[in-house]
């Protein structure tokens, strides 16, 4: 890679040990992606989630964290995420005392080395959004896929010690969808039907993510007689990510590098398009259905409910109860809570025996642990993304609509 004079300076250890350390790994990534030199990036995103943060993680973020003020300077802004303890709920949850220490320990280390934490998946909840063009370092699915769908700033997925680096270095490698020939369409579908609520628009994600399971794919979505709001492409965004590891998306006439097909795909031959219709998307709720109808546990957020869906769910269950061999479990933004108690939404959830939970989400909770502890095995949720991971912990999922899954909270089973 050609380095200019600052990062050759890093490189040297002339602008602190943290930089050194981190333009070194910069460069070991870059060459593994051929990119020819590095871009300069003014905000770097890391996943904090202690839940998959192992022991050398730990080591390294400790032993940077104890450099003196000089040799740690950061030259990007950096934020997390969450980092998987909601200490509040923590006791009534369960979680067992390792979570809490490996909890304090990555705040501590965090705040010593002036990373913002966020405590919202999506941190255009709390933090300002990088703008048009932008080039960035974001870590984790749903940020980095909605910073270049929605916002159309530039990342990769950055793995936590390639995020962490940024910030250090202010740089990332030229590659990937840095580049512009990288974000072009490559593959065109037609929804036929418009998706009618929030989990509709992330088995949309999951339908196409399947169909075109690809990286270095860039699907173009057409045909949508309405337009989405930010919770929506949130969701289909994450979706695409987590079914078809996606890093970007355009939908014409919507996101901004899509005025129309033509723009999508810069100016190339518009390919043939596939089409998604309501039989798609009813054969992916099918697929979570096991003839069984248990709900030990109703998770509702993966990403993080906005104040809009939190409302909607404290009117269906207002004044009801949550079944007593049920948990509900919702997943929100510390911001958004606040707003929550003051106008009386978190209220009537709490009142009904729900818990709301806000920095993380269930699958950042050690959701084995929980599930072990607390007998749970059979998961209700809104969310297909949730949908797709939570197997690898034990859990059997289903997928609803939230109405859905309120009326499963509520009778301590799906309806039929």
């Amino acid at each position: 890679m050609k380095l200019n004079e600052d990062e050759q300076a890093m490189r040297a250890g002339e602008l602190g040990e943290a930089a050194r350390w981190g333009i070194e790994g910069q460069v070991r990534f870059g060459a593994f992606f051929d990119a020819p030199d590095f871009v300069p990036v003014r905000q770097s995103h890391l996943m904090g989630d202690t839940e998959a943060i192992g022991p050398a993680a730990f080591a390294t973020l400790a032993r940077l964290a104890d450099l003196p003020p000089a040799e740690r300077r950061m030259r990007a802004l950096a934020v997390t995420e969450n980092i998987g303890v909601d200490t509040e709920a923590m006791s009534r949850l369960g979680h067992h005392v390792e979570a809490f220490d490996r909890h304090g320990r990555a705040l501590d280390a965090l705040d010593r080395l002036g990373v913002v934490v966020g405590h919202a998946y999506v941190n255009f909840h709390s933090v300002v959004p990088p703008g048009f063009g932008e080039l960035t370092a974001f870590g984790s699915t749903p940020t980095a896929i909605y910073v270049n769908s929605v916002l159309g700033a530039r990342t990769n997925f950055e793995g936590g010690p390639a995020a962490l680096a940024a910030a250090f270095t202010g740089r990332v490698p030229r590659y990937g969808f840095h580049l512009d020939e990288n974000r072009r369409g490559t593959d065109l579908f037609v929804v036929d039907d418009m998706p009618r609520d929030l989990t509709d628009w992330g088995m949309l994600g999951a339908e196409i993510g399947s169909r075109l399971a690809d990286y270095a794919k860039v699907p173009v979505i057409d045909g949508l007689t309405g337009r989405p709001d930010a919770a929506a492409l949130t969701t289909l965004g994450a979706c695409l990510a987590t079914y078809g590891s996606h890093g970007m998306f355009h939908v014409v006439g919507v996101t901004p590098e899509a005025r129309d097909a033509a723009e999508a795909f810069h100016g190339q031959p518009v390919p043939a398009a596939a089409h998604v219709g309501r039989a798609a998307l009813d054969a992916r709720y099918a697929a979570y259905d096991d003839g069984e109808d248990g709900a030990d546990v109703v998770v509702l957020g993966a990403p993080m409910l906005h104040s809009v869906e939190l409302a909607a769910v404290a009117d269906m269950i207002a004044g009801r109860r949550v079944h007593g061999e049920t948990a509900l479990l919702v997943f929100t933004a510390p911001e958004v809570l606040r707003q929550a108690r003051a106008t009386g939404v978190a209220g009537a959830i709490e009142d009904a025996g729900g818990m709301i939970l806000t920095g993380l989400e269930f699958f950042q909770i050690y959701p084995r642990e929980l599930g072990a502890t607390r007998g749970w095995r059979r998961l209700v949720t809104n969310s297909p993304k949730l949908a797709q991971i939570i197997p690898g912990y034990g859990y059997v999922p289903r997928v609803l609509p939230f109405d859905g899954c309120v009326e499963a909270a509520v009778a301590g089973r799906v309806a039929r």
